[in-house]
């Protein structure tokens, strides 16, 4: 087995505010679990990373001794296409997966910022799931067996290859959202889905916010098949967006229905067009160290109301709002230099019930608003789980309330 190599040139600042003093890189589940005992053993702080895109979201912590590089824990194990099952390293990238997915006409059924250094350990590590959620699920519903490497070096496997399997079922998806500080994945498998044949999307435009959610929330109450619809908000007014993936014919006629239901129409994107603006969409709001951006969630009954008072409060500010009503979520992204505004937003998610994180901030703001919103119920337990992963508590320590 080759032995990890270790990077101790220098100190290294793996993001804004995230350092560690070296990284090792490993190339396999018995080389990860090797480091991860010695580092329990030892007392040594770790940073699992892949793409680097989400490392500074969380509480800012201390400086931490390894940079755990899964990069090299890349590459398809397994690819079953009459099966509709996939096994894959967590290093690997969502561009690389679709890719080889897309040969025999199939796909993961998700919207992931920039795919092309996204790896999927890192989007089950954060639990992202796009507007595609709104039918497809996210990657938590594909999920149906991993291999994983706890933070006192235990090397596990949970679940298999077959969809209706059970064992261990949902340790798969209990590790989802985890964001490393149970274990580190080293491999996942997932159900996959038939590619559509057809992609299409509807552009309205509305005068205000509180009237265009009012309207998407009529259109996805009457159609069952849409595939996504946000309603986005920015300087230059409101658009709503809904999507219909499937054949050609069906998804012609959805498109007709959206824009019947919604009483507006500028536009219409199909196949490879509507494909680049839900990507050109997601990653517009993903987590950019140089602004700052909010992740709100609610109860969509209440997402309304809510993302109309935001939507006051940002009113004259370089700030665009995305909301996918039927999810209960929104995202905000401002300028880095409006820390007030950011604090007032949360504020008023907090007192309206809604659950916030502030996915992409200063370390400065990070230290002054809680990162991470108020504690939820059953933080105890959830502390409980991480001492029984992690009983070293060296998986990155500090970066949730545990």
């Amino acid at each position: 087995m080759p032995t990890p190599v270790n990077d101790t040139t220098n100190a290294r600042e793996l993001a804004a505010g995230v350092h560690v003093d070296e990284i090792v890189t490993v190339e396999s589940g018995p080389q990860l679990a090797d480091v991860l005992r010695e580092a329990t053993v030892n007392n040594h702080s770790v940073i699992p990373f892949g793409g680097r895109r989400s490392l500074a979201t969380g509480n800012p912590a201390g400086p931490a001794k390894f940079g755990l590089d899964l990069t090299g824990l890349s590459g398809i194990l397994s690819y079953e296409p009459a099966d509709l099952t996939l096994s894959v390293r967590a290093g690997t990238t969502l561009a690389e997966i679709q890719k080889t997915l897309g040969e025999s006409g199939q796909e993961l059924p998700i919207d992931v910022p920039f795919p092309e250094v996204t790896t999927v350990g890192g989007l089950a590590a954060t639990g992202f799931a796009g507007p595609r959620r709104l039918r497809s699920g996210s990657l938590r519903d594909l999920l149906i067996g991993c291999e994983f490497v706890r933070g006192d070096g235990l090397l596990a496997k949970a679940g298999g290859m077959v969809v209706k399997n059970v064992s261990g079922f949902e340790i798969p998806r209990f590790l989802h959202g985890s964001w490393g500080a149970l274990a580190v994945l080293i491999s996942v498998n997932l159900k996959v889905t038939p590619l559509a044949r057809a992609d299409g999307t509807l552009h309205a435009r509305f005068d205000g916010l509180d009237t265009a959610i009012q309207a998407v929330h009529r259109l996805i109450a009457a159609e069952p098949s849409i595939e996504a619809c946000v309603v986005s908000s920015d300087p230059y007014g409101v658009l709503v967006a809904a999507r219909a993936v499937g054949r050609p014919g069906a998804v012609a006629a959805s498109l007709d229905s959206f824009a019947q239901r919604l009483g507006s129409e500028i536009a219409r994107l199909e196949a490879e067009q509507s494909r680049a603006f839900w990507q050109d969409l997601v990653n517009r709001h993903a987590e950019d160290d140089s602004k700052i951006v909010l992740a709100i969630g609610a109860r969509p009954r209440d997402v309304g109301s809510l993302a109309t008072r935001i939507d006051d409060i940002t009113a004259g500010h370089d700030a665009t709002i995305q909301v996918s009503t039927g999810l209960g979520s929104l995202r905000i992204v401002i300028p880095a230099n409006g820390e007030d505004l950011a604090t007032g937003i949360a504020a008023l998610a907090t007192a309206d019930g809604a659950s916030y994180v502030l996915e992409s901030a200063s370390p400065a703001l990070r230290l002054s608003l809680p990162t991470w919103g108020t504690e939820p119920e059953g933080i105890e337990v959830m502390r409980s789980v991480k001492r029984e992963s992690d009983p070293g508590g060296i998986l990155n320590p500090g970066r949730l309330p545990l």
